[in-house]
């Protein structure tokens, strides 16, 4: 297919180019619809003439429909998108980087959106749907899912589909909920992502990094402690990760334990772990939710997060992660190569 496709680019380069400057059109307007040419312009960086002129031939060609709400795509265009998307991730080299960062993790599989969700909403869409299809594929009737917080992992149960049938048998959050936005906390994400795949649900109503003995109190409420018996099922994990410190301070955590942090070298957060470049635990929170040593057995883990400054994160994770199935954008898979040296 390689071989191919460097052939095709010798004999007509501007064929492939305009291939992939339309499939990126299609793709983006895909992400963003109902939407107007301008914000299409400003997520792709192009020229309005460009897109204009695009944007015209794609609705000629019955692939996108433009009414007075915005642009959208149509059946025929969705199809495109899905039968053209390994020969456009091969032509952009997208595959060959999925690749590097893979070997580099040494994870299951890395699948990339393009850009860095840093500065575009666009990618930030890209990688919820990403991270929705692959729940999608992985999740079965039987499937008992937990979901951390966060915009990444709101993002991907925004762009999860309704369904008419069961999906899942039980969604639950992976964590104590943290920060003020209610849309963003775990329970909320889990009652969300259960409505829609047609599952159960429990909540724990509980605030992150409780005292040790409140926390001991509150394990024997029996809605609690049905919770935890719950957790222990979990065959799908959904897992968000932060920068450290970041997270350090969004928990509130004391003075003496960020200090710790940083004694440590702590760059890396998920589900209240907190690791070192080495992908050791230097800290836990006091909470109740995902045992990370039982995230090994899990039949799937996915990790999403994306942007220039989750590289390191990322990095640390994946010591620990070898069955899971990273998410994550350009901006970050190039800024691990980078620390990788390569």
């Amino acid at each position: 297919m390689e071989e191919k496709l460097q052939m095709v680019r010798k004999i007509v380069p501007d064929l492939t180019e305009e291939l992939v400057k339309r499939y990126r059109i299609l793709k983006t307007v895909r992400l963003l619809e109902p939407c107007g040419r301008r914000l299409v312009v400003i997520s792709l960086g192009m020229t309005e003439r460009t897109v204009r002129s695009e944007i015209e031939k794609l609705n000629a060609q019955g692939l996108v429909k433009v009414s007075k709400t915005g642009m959208s795509v149509t059946e025929d265009g969705l199809s495109v998108l899905e039968n053209l998307s390994d020969l456009f991730s091969s032509l952009t080299g997208m595959s060959e980087l999925e690749e590097k960062v893979r070997e580099i993790l040494g994870a299951q599989r890395v699948l990339l959106a393009q850009g860095n969700s840093d500065e575009s909403d666009r990618t930030v869409k890209e990688m919820a749907q990403i991270g929705a299809r692959v729940l999608l594929e992985n999740m079965r009737r039987s499937s008992r899912i937990a979901i951390t917080g966060g915009t990444t992992m709101a993002a991907l149960v925004e762009a999860m589909p309704y369904t008419a049938v069961q999906k899942a048998e039980m969604v639950l959050p992976a964590r104590g909920s943290i920060g003020r936005k209610l849309e963003l906390q775990a329970d909320t994400l889990a009652a969300k992502l259960a409505e829609k795949a047609g599952a159960d649900y429990r909540m724990l109503h509980l605030p992150d990094n409780l005292s040790a003995n409140v926390l001991e109190e509150m394990k024997s409420e029996p809605e609690v402690a049905e919770t935890i018996d719950e957790l222990k099922r979990v065959d799908i994990l959904l897992l968000g990760v932060g920068d450290a410190m970041e997270m350090a301070e969004k928990r509130r955590l004391d003075n003496d334990t960020c200090k710790l942090l940083r004694q440590e070298h702590a760059v890396a957060e998920a589900c209240g772990y907190y690791f070192n470049h080495k992908g050791e635990v230097v800290y836990e929170t006091n909470s109740i939710g995902v045992d990370f040593e039982e995230v090994h057995r899990m039949e799937h883990v996915i990790v999403s997060a994306g942007g220039k400054k989750k590289a390191a994160s990322l990095l640390a994770l994946s010591k620990s992660m070898s069955n899971a199935v990273f998410i994550m954008d350009e901006g970050a898979a190039l800024e691990m190569l980078r620390l990788a040296g390569l």
